[in-house]
């Protein structure tokens, strides 16, 4: 039996950014640039939302750098997984070499803050709300929101549902946003450990700004010295395949749905 949904509300009192970051999957100097990108963006708040745990190992340096620089962290698929997961039971990380190094880098001792996260926040602002999480709202649905087929009057409906302007996801896909009716909207802060454009390393999250009783979203990329952290990858024996992705991107996010 799945365990409930944990929900988090937060108030935020300031007029100051939003900062909203996933999808870091280990990539340290990646997810050090956005967060520090966001502290000069002056981002008091910084969400994080899933998918701290992947692809790089590094998991428990990745941890402490979530733990001591962001103000709450939100599970993603990697994570529900990795607390899914018993003693001496065969997962998924046993048969995939990528998620294998997620849980050959985590303590057990880490592996235990990982029950501390939630799965959903609402953040209310002096410029309206805002709902967080990773995939949907409804995270026992095995889809995430996909910018090419959105469905408007669902996303809309958890809008009203929640009293919120803007719904933001964590995914392991591009940023994107979508604009609704009346002022809402819609967004993915994509995966800040890959590349956001062809041949371009540069990374991503989300900063939602507070303007005129808004909250207005957008992209923001950062550039980081990618080639030191590719060659201690290579050393690490990780293969091409997942380190081609931090210089040429990831592809669009209906190439996932084809």
């Amino acid at each position: 039996m799945e365990a409930a949904m944990a929900f988090v509300q937060l108030q935020y009192l300031d007029i100051r950014p939003v900062a909203l970051i996933a999808g870091a999957e280990g990539n340290l100097p990646a997810l050090k640039a956005c967060l520090l990108q966001a502290r000069r963006q002056s981002a008091r708040i910084r969400l994080f939302l899933g998918n701290g745990l992947g692809a790089f190992g590094h998991s428990n340096e990745t941890l402490f750098i979530l733990q001591t620089q962001c103000t709450w962290l939100v599970k993603g698929s990697h994570e529900r997984q990795l607390l899914k997961e018993q003693p001496g039971q065969v997962s998924l990380f046993n048969h995939h070499a990528s998620m294998s190094r997620a849980k050959q880098s985590l303590s057990p001792a880490n592996k235990k803050h990982l029950k501390h996260w939630t799965d959903l926040v609402r953040l209310q602002t002096p410029s309206g709300a805002l709902l967080a999480c990773y995939g949907t709202p409804e995270f026992l649905l095995p889809d995430t929101l996909n910018a090419y087929n959105l469905d408007r009057e669902r996303i809309m409906a958890w809008l009203k549902q929640y009293r919120c302007q803007g719904l933001v996801v964590g995914s392991d896909h591009q940023p994107w946003i979508e604009h609704l009716p009346e002022g809402h909207f819609v967004a993915s802060c994509g995966a800040c450990g890959f590349a956001s454009q062809p041949d371009s390393s540069d990374v991503h999250y989300l900063l939602v700004e507070q303007f005129r009783n808004r909250l207005i979203p957008r992209v923001e990329r950062v550039n980081y010295d990618i080639y030191p952290w590719i060659n201690q990858l290579k050393r690490e024996g990780v293969p091409d395949i997942l380190t081609y992705p931090l210089l040429k991107g990831l592809p669009p996010p209906d190439d996932y749905y084809s």
